[in-house]
């Protein structure tokens, strides 16, 4: 028993059992604790490491000299083991220092690949420090072996080292990154998903999941559409008749431009006549997106709002190049503007008039001119009025925290007021002219006869004003609940317009 005692007092006493149980305690704690937490993860490599590094000194074990052979077999190899953990525990606090301080692991998923490069740097410095430091071997020879192992590696996996190469390059240069939508050569195009060791994965517009090779990709011409910013620049082509000024297809396309509610207007949008020839005036239309994404609506709206001041204006889009004419040329400025029977025609709000009704009320329309910068309509003004824009841009806008907010851009053929007319309601936003604009005014007293006649128009009317409610929903003329539902906003304005025009 005694003996026992002994034994055990003098094996406590032995320096190595106090490094036995750094390491493992060290081992646990850095290991199972703080994963997510790559600071405190940090922190605890470091003590680690100094605690393990003062129990070798303090038992006479130098990590970083060979350990000599004559201390017998069993200690020599405790030694040794001793000394792989310290190297190992050191690898893993300069890991941990390249992700705690270096790359953050909250940063996006393509920094993986440059922290898994340094930190297998790392390991393998480590890898050959243990064989010269710990085994006193010579490591040339090492290397030298290495070295023609690597050659026939990298000979057999040279696309795919091209791809692992060519991932680190775009790592550091960061020409893209998560979330950036880019164009390959001009073919493949989509939003960046992640940058792996060989591939970079992107979501093409047809929302495809395209996986391209990091070396094709560092050969390939990049455009990147989401940087500096995400604002994005386009264009568009079409042939004028050439039977009005050039200045007056100008001032009609500038319009188009400046009625459109889906592109940006700083940076201003341009103009450019690109050739002129006996059967066509060649222009192009430049301007700016806030995203590739709005691309699509935007070029639509455009398209659209083209057409329309177009025909307000009396000017005739080109046919296309090579289409044989048909019919003599029109003469130059030929006057065939839209007359008001053909504008209430186009209007969605007449739609359940007859179209002797609509002959009828067209009689009735009064003509209105607006000079550029004239207010229209202010806040809160009661409108006795149904408007509708014959040519020209108008502005709607409501003053909020002090400052005047843009809400809607207004085009030929758009109309305003109607919810006023119809319902007594108030307006709700500020309008002015952007450009010099002529109306058409239509008042509750010429309307009033026909709804008296047909009383089942006012029900087809709140349908019609509360679908424009919830589509155009920046329109503020309508001084309605925002809260109700379509059917019961639809009941409500049909309500509104019976009660104020006095129909059972």
């Amino acid at each position: 028993m005694n003996n026992g005692v002994i034994y055990l007092t003098s094996a406590l006493a032995d320096p190595l059992i106090p490094a036995g149980v750094v390491i493992i305690v060290g081992f646990l704690v850095t290991r199972f604790a703080f994963k997510t937490r790559p600071i405190a993860r940090f922190i605890c490599y470091l003590v680690f490491a100094i605690c393990l590094t003062g129990a070798l000194f303090l038992a006479g074990i130098v990590p970083y000299a060979p350990s000599p052979t004559t201390t017998g077999t069993t200690k020599y190899l405790v030694v040794s083991l001793y000394k792989v953990i310290w190297w190992i525990a050191v690898s893993w606090l300069l890991a941990g220092f390249i992700r705690a301080f270096m790359i953050l692991e909250t940063e996006p998923k393509e920094t993986r690949l440059v922290q898994d490069l340094l930190a297998g740097l790392i390991y393998v410095g480590a890898f050959f420090a243990i064989v010269a430091y710990v085994f006193d071997m010579p490591v040339s020879g090492l290397l030298a072996t290495s070295g023609a192992i690597a050659i026939i590696l990298g000979l057999a996996l040279q696309s795919t080292l091209a791809d692992v190469f060519s991932g680190i390059i775009l790592n550091f240069a960061k020409p893209y990154r998560p979330g950036d939508w880019v164009i390959f050569d001009r073919e493949t195009q989509g939003t960046v998903v992640e940058l792996t060791w060989r591939v970079t994965q992107i979501v093409t517009g047809s929302n495809d999941l395209a996986m391209l090779p990091n070396s094709t990709i560092a050969k390939s011409k990049l455009i990147n559409l989401s940087h500096p910013t995400s604002v994005h620049g386009m264009s568009i082509s079409l042939g004028i008749e050439p039977t009005v000024r050039v200045s007056t297809i100008c001032t009609v396309l500038e319009a188009a431009l400046l009625s459109s509610n889906r592109i940006l207007h700083v940076p201003r949008p341009t103009v450019t006549i690109t050739a002129l020839n006996a059967v066509s005036t060649n222009c192009e239309l430049y301007f700016f997106v806030a995203s590739i994404g709005a691309e699509t609506d935007a070029q639509n709206e455009l398209f659209d709002l083209i057409q329309r001041h177009c025909a307000a204006s009396g000017v005739h889009l080109a046919p296309p190049p090579g289409t044989p004419v048909m019919s003599a040329p029109r003469t130059f400025e030929s006057d065939s503007q839209m007359s008001p029977q053909n504008l209430l025609d186009r209007l969605s709000i007449f739609a359940p008039l007859t179209e002797d009704e609509r002959g009828s009320l067209a009689a009735k329309l009064r003509q209105r001119s607006c000079r550029a910068g004239e207010t229209i309509v202010e806040t809160g003004a009661p409108l006795h009025a149904l408007f509708i824009i014959r040519s020209g841009v108008l502005l709607a806008s409501r003053e909020e925290g002090g400052r005047e907010v843009e809400l809607l851009r207004m085009a030929p053929g758009d109309w305003f007021g109607e919810a006023s007319v119809l319902t007594g309601a108030v307006a709700r936003a500020k309008i002015i002219a952007l450009s010099k604009a002529v109306l058409y005014e239509i008042s509750k007293a010429d309307l009033a006869p026909i709804l008296k006649e047909r009383p089942t128009i006012a029900t087809e009317l709140g349908h019609i004003m509360a679908l424009r409610e919830a589509t155009l929903q920046k329109r503020l003329e309508q001084h309605v609940d925002r809260g109700r539902h379509d059917e019961d906003l639809a009941d409500w304005l049909a309500m509104r317009v019976k009660m104020l025009f006095h129909l059972n």
